[in-house]
Order: C-alpha cells, then sequence, then structure tokens
C-alpha cells in the first residue's frame, strides 16, 4: 500500500485515506480470523443469527450485511455444510427459508467474537481519542446515507426482533 498524499486534492485524499483504511482494516481482521478458520463474513452472519431472537430468511441476512442476496446464499449454504447454521423450509410456503445458527455456530461464535471484533474495536481505540468518536461516527454516517441516497436505499433502524449488545466493559 502507497501513501498517495493528494493534499492537493481533499476530498480525493479522504476517500482514498476512507478506503484504505477499511481495505487494509478489514484484512486485518480477515487475516486474524483466518487463523481460527473462519472468515469476516461467517463471524457477522454468525453474530447476526445470534442476536436475532427469530429465524432469518437469507434475503433479510443480506440488507443487514449489505450484500447480495446471491452471495449470501453461497455463504450460507457453505456454513450449513460445516453444520455452523441450520436451513429450514416453511410449510407454509415452501418457497420460504428461514436460518438459525446451530450451537457448533454458536461455539464457533463464541469463540472468534473476541478475536475479531477485539482486534476490530483495538486498531479504533489506538486510532482515534475516544472524544472523537461520536464526530467521526457522525462524519462517517453522512458519508453512508449519501451513497445509500445514490442507491435509492436508507439506513434503518434495527428491528425489535434484535437484541443489541450490552456493554459489559468487554468487545461488543
Amino acid at each position: 500500500m502507497h501513501d498517495w498524499n493528494l493534499n492537493g486534492f481533499p476530498f480525493l485524499n479522504t476517500w482514498t485515506l476512507m478506503s484504505e483504511a477499511f481495505e487494509a482494516s478489514y484484512k486485518a481482521v480477515e487475516s486474524e480470523l483466518g487463523r481460527h478458520d473462519t472468515t469476516l463474513a461467517q463471524l457477522n452472519m454468525l453474530l447476526i443469527l445470534d442476536h436475532c431472537k427469530v429465524p432469518l430468511t437469507p434475503g433479510q441476512i443480506a440488507s443487514y450485511t449489505f450484500r447480495e442476496q446471491h452471495s449470501v446464499s453461497a455463504q450460507l449454504s457453505r456454513m450449513r455444510k460445516t453444520g455452523l447454521i441450520k436451513k429450514t423450509r416453511s410449510t407454509k410456503d415452501q418457497r420460504v427459508v428461514t436460518v438459525k445458527i446451530t450451537p457448533k455456530g454458536k461455539e464457533l461464535l463464541d469463540r472468534v467474537k473476541p478475536i475479531g471484533l477485539g482486534l476490530a474495536a483495538d486498531m479504533v481505540q489506538t486510532s482515534i481519542p475516544k472524544d472523537n468518536l461520536p464526530q467521526f461516527d457522525e462524519y462517517l454516517k453522512r458519508v453512508r446515507d449519501v451513497a445509500l441516497q445514490k442507491l435509492g436505499r436508507e439506513a434503518k433502524p434495527v428491528p425489535s426482533t434484535f437484541r443489541l449488545p450490552e456493554n459489559d466493559g468487554g468487545c461488543p
């Protein structure tokens, strides 16, 4: 990776830094999770399934992870084959499939969650002073919302079917 130093183009410089920060941090977490035979995509899906009070459809998971439904379905198929999730076809409508985390998936999640989320939290904590987080978050939300608007979408509140993590002093 290079330090492009595009200071003469402030918005392009910020975009480049934001992109590099995302890619580098994603790869750092992905690399660490790979040592534990999992991926960030799996971790994200297991987190969503674990925190949801009801089984979810692959389409719902896709919307929560901001991924394409076909890539989520392929990932879920791999996770089903390894016993991390269970897919159930609706008895009322055979086209509808719901997904639940299995005990094996929960065990993996419990093992890798502190690793993946801990590394992510550490990268943010060592880079951004805690007092600056609210302003930084606000700027990121603005960029996210403009991008979603361009896609004809919007950020929605978390559904009531989700249990949000409690702050226990550890990783989220």
